[in-house]
């Protein structure tokens, strides 16, 4: 081979060295070309589901009402896809699909909503005259969250343990929220009367359709009789006004398992001495006194509602006096004596205000469990002449865990449907208003 071949055929292989060389620097940069792609897309995916999670928290903040629950989204040219879904725990599953390109990432978050609810929750003044805590029971949940309070109020509450929190930014319940119609039993359930007439009683009240209750209806509904037994449970429904002339008493019957409910489409009002009385109240007691406008009872005589007797079964009991308006009761509001074996709630609520100069609290029951309190006020004070506590039952402020408690197992607690769903109707407004969530979990994929 002459010398100018073997030049020829070195410098042709050493240009097939370099076009392979180049082919495989090419193809090089090409594969960590998309892999770089790959991997950015991939990020921007995540951070797509990252960003729908986000907004999934916030939309729980707010408020979610029904579930399972989606939605979708885009962010910086990527999209989100949302479900949320509840748990048999009460807990909820967030998942959050990110997509970029051909890249989808994917976040699964488990959380749990947790309302903030004080038991004592006042957007307004908290005002006790005279504090009297004595008898062998002991406070626990003491909470109260307020605008503002009266000093003595605060003195007196935190020397046995209250906390107080001061807030201008309380979200408080709302009877106002609540549909009223949950109250009233159809007119075809009436004993007596109906919703278009005004109705007066004067003598016991029967099962006269033989349901197992009794239920009174009017437009407007008088009860005038020094004495007014019910030995059923027993629903006295007013589309307007429900009214006790003076010296009137509506009393359950020694031994009987009655409940009571006194519905009013405006003001329900109690003349001077009128009152309602259980008194030997055997398997425990429950008592919704509900009115629109306003429940008043200006008179200082007597006691407003008076409890007292022994109980014989395991039921837990409740009080409910609740309206949009005020609660104006100028005499002991709650005078309880009673003997019971399992917790007992007295729940106060008035949305514009509870006003009680002359009167408050007279507790000196015996229990072995505990009796419950809440005092709520939406937008108004709350202002009380006494809460004088003088049995051995332990005392407690109603607790977000107590309302999860009686709402979700209140049947087998021998609470009535209508008391349950209030309590459901608490818990709901506690956990749709401003509550915190907890992160259980947070996955990536």
């Amino acid at each position: 081979m002459t010398r100018r071949g073997l030049v020829i055929e070195t410098t042709l292989a050493f240009v097939a060295i370099l076009s392979l060389l180049g082919g495989v620097a090419g193809y090089v940069i090409s594969r960590e070309t998309k892999t770089a792609k790959s991997t950015k897309d991939s990020i921007k995916a995540l951070k797509a589901a990252q960003s729908g999670v986000e907004e999934a928290l916030v939309k729980l903040k707010n408020g979610v009402g029904t579930f399972p629950y989606a939605f979708n989204g885009t962010i910086d040219g990527s999209y989100f896809y949302v479900n949320l879904t509840k748990n048999s725990d009460n807990s909820i599953t967030i998942i959050s699909t990110g997509k970029t390109s051909n890249a989808l990432r994917k976040v699964e978050v488990k959380v749990e909503k947790t309302g903030i609810f004080y038991p004592f929750a006042i957007n307004g003044l908290f005002k006790i005259n005279d504090f009297d805590n004595t008898g062998s029971g002991n406070w626990t949940e003491a909470e109260a969250g307020v605008k503002t309070i009266d000093n003595n109020t605060y003195e007196e509450l935190t020397d046995i343990g209250f906390k107080i929190t001061i807030s201008n930014t309380l979200d408080v319940p709302k009877v106002a929220d609540i549909d009223s119609s949950i109250f009233y039993p159809s007119e075809s359930e009436c004993d007596y009367g109906n919703y278009n007439t005004d109705l007066v009683v004067k003598n016991d009240p029967e099962d006269v359709n033989n349901d197992g209750k009794i239920v009174v209806c009017g437009k407007n509904i008088t009860l005038d009789d020094a004495l007014i037994y019910f030995n059923k449970d027993t629903v006295i429904a007013a589309k307007g006004n429900v009214t006790f002339t003076p010296n009137t008493t509506l009393k359950q019957k020694v031994g009987s398992a009655s409940d009571l409910s006194i519905i009013a489409g405006d003001t329900a009002y109690f003349d001077r001495n009128s009152n309602i009385d259980f008194s030997g109240a055997d398997e425990g007691f429950n008592l919704i006194l509900y009115a629109k406008n306003e429940i008043s009872s200006p008179d200082t005589t007597g006691q407003f509602i008076s409890i007292s007797g022994n109980q014989n079964t395991a039921n837990v009991s409740n009080v409910f006096i609740m309206t949009e308006g005020e609660i104006n009761v100028n005499r002991d509001i709650i005078d309880d004596t009673a003997t019971t074996r399992n917790d007992v709630n007295f729940v106060l609520w008035g949305d514009k205000g509870i006003n009680s100069e002359n009167g408050g609290f007279d507790i000196a029951g015996s229990s072995s469990t505990v009796r419950n309190f809440s005092v709520i006020v939406a937008n108004g004070d709350a202002v009380f002449d006494h809460w004088a506590f003088s049995g051995s039952e332990d005392r407690s402020g109603l607790s977000y865990k107590d309302i999860v408690n009686y709402c979700l197992n209140g049947t087998s607690l021998g609470i009535p449907e209508t008391v349950k769903q209030l309590y459901c109707e608490l818990k709901t407004q506690i956990e749709t208003g401003s509550g915190e969530i907890k992160i259980i979990y947070w996955k990536e994929y």
